[in-house]
């Protein structure tokens, strides 16, 4: 059965959200809390978390950070392997399912109420002030939580040996390049996995094109051919050598123009 989680009202959220402003991650460490009067859950649909889950959730959430490097300064290998360690956990052990996963309150409460440190930890401020889409779910594939969950669901692979392992797949910037493209790429959740298994694939055997050249190139060619071709009732497979095929062609390329991972980059690749 789901397990539901509250849902933080929107007026809350802004006043929460303004309230971060200025302060540093060790003063909002104080605002952490697993419960707010100003919270609500769906009325049907599963069983409403325990406060002595949250505790544990965020316990949970808080170890993954400090292991890897924060509150100070971690590593951009340290930033990634957080992202990796809390994406798994949220999706394996939340309990939450789809539905619930798609509510942006849900994510406002567990980045404003539950653990606003940890995720100011990840994103810093800028100029003094946090970016809202990190807090209050405005976009889900930038909310420091949600878009980890979403990840994990999309990715999650149980014909591997290791179900999650396609998390480890691609870095942070071109995983974010992909999932962003959520009304083509992103929206056919075997299509993402093809690129990252492709990606793992090129990694491991190709010595001469830089994989990431590769990588972004060959979405540039998939974007282009979600415009006139039906992704979505494509056998896995078939999608794989769809994929291997467009990297193919993009290497070939690269390797006859030279083209860098800057260039594609100032292209809009």
């Amino acid at each position: 059965m789901s397990i539901l989680y509250p849902r933080l009202l929107p007026g809350e959220a802004e006043r929460l959200f303004a309230s971060l402003h200025g302060r540093k991650p060790e003063e909002i460490t104080r605002l952490a809390n697993v419960a707010s009067e100003r919270a609500v859950y769906a009325a049907t649909g599963g069983t409403r978390v325990s406060r002595d889950e949250l505790r544990l959730l965020a316990t949970e959430l808080e170890k993954f950070a400090t292991v890897n490097g924060f509150p100070h300064s971690p590593t951009t290998a340290g930033r990634n392997e957080f992202d990796r360690m809390t994406a798994r956990h949220l999706h394996e052990r939340s309990g939450m399912v789809p539905g619930e996963a798609s509510q942006r309150q849900v994510w406002a409460f567990l980045a404003l109420v539950l653990v606003p440190h940890v995720c100011a930890w990840r994103f810093p401020m800028r100029d003094g002030a946090y970016l809202a889409d990190r807090f209050k779910g405005t976009d889900l594939t930038r909310h420091t939580l949600a878009r980890l969950w979403t990840r994990a669901h999309v990715l999650y692979d149980p014909s591997l040996p290791e179900p999650y392992e396609l998390l480890a797949g691609l870095g942070e910037a071109d995983l974010d390049h992909v999932m962003a493209r959520r009304r083509s790429v992103a929206a056919t959740p075997a299509l993402v996995r093809a690129i990252v298994r492709a990606h793992v694939e090129d990694s491991r055997t190709n010595a001469g094109v830089p994989a990431r050249a590769v990588h972004r190139d060959s979405l540039r060619r998939l974007l282009r051919l979600t415009a006139f071709l039906d992704l979505d009732w494509m056998p896995e497979e078939d999608l794989l050598e769809l994929v291997r095929e467009q990297r193919r062609e993009s290497r070939r390329l690269i390797a006859e123009t030279g083209v860098s991972v800057a260039d594609l980059e100032e292209s809009g690749s």
